[in-house]
């Protein structure tokens, strides 16, 4: 399996029903373009699903990398 995640951070104060347009319209051509891609690059056999999530993020925080139990010998 192969997977490509890209996220987008849409600019705060944006109206929502713009942001509704907008965000459907670039959710479909990227999808349209990532198939037509991977269309010409992948064996024809390929099979491709498209997630399209929408969210507010009330809380986010991201620690770095922690190594848990110690180093290895």
């Amino acid at each position: 399996m192969l997977t490509v995640t890209f996220q987008f951070t849409i600019p705060p104060g944006t109206p929502t029903n713009v942001r509704t347009a907008k965000r459907m319209d670039a959710v479909d051509s990227m999808t349209t373009a990532v198939a037509a891609i991977a269309g010409r690059a992948l064996p024809p056999e390929t099979q491709m699903t498209s997630r399209h999530q929408w969210g507010y993020v009330w809380h986010d925080k991201t620690t770095d990398p922690v190594t848990l139990g110690p180093p290895g010998p």
